[in-house]
């Protein structure tokens, strides 16, 4: 089993009209909680976290589990969730899907470096968005988001 640091770089701006009820802004993780990242200078939020990775080049592509990883193992993405406070039919106000499709061997052996990272900066992406984002190799954190309990 592999493992890479990723990293999710947006503002917390809701992707739609702002809805008027109190919402939490975070990484969901498979027990759809919201973990809140990190508050950067310019008015970002950083999500850093780790993805196991199976496979090899020659079986196909990567295949990515961990806490926060969502689908099926064919197609998995992460979301960026605005969760509704208390219980609702309809936890989440809005819902981005960050596909992981993006992510080939070439940038997993890359990441797998020490103290590096693969970072998507997904500022003003759209929910139901299924295009694959645009991921770079960055310095990796000192510390990832712990995996949710």
């Amino acid at each position: 089993m592999r493992r890479i640091n990723i990293r999710l770089v947006h503002d917390g701006v809701q992707p739609g009209a702002p809805l008027d009820e109190p919402l939490r802004f975070g990484l969901q993780d498979a027990n759809g909680e919201v973990q809140p990242g990190t508050a950067k200078p310019g008015g970002v939020r950083h999500f850093d976290f780790s993805l196991d990775v199976k496979g090899t080049d020659a079986a196909g592509p990567p295949s990515f589990s961990g806490a926060f990883a969502h689908g099926p193992p064919s197609g998995r993405f992460l979301y960026l969730s605005w969760k509704r406070a208390g219980k609702h039919v309809a936890p989440y106000g809005w819902r981005i899907k960050v596909p992981l499709s993006g992510i080939g061997w070439a940038e997993i052996r890359a990441a797998e470096k020490p103290g590096k990272c693969l970072q998507a900066n997904v500022v003003g992406r759209r929910p139901h968005k299924i295009e694959a984002v645009k991921w770079r190799l960055e310095k990796a954190p000192d510390t990832p988001t712990p995996p949710a309990r």
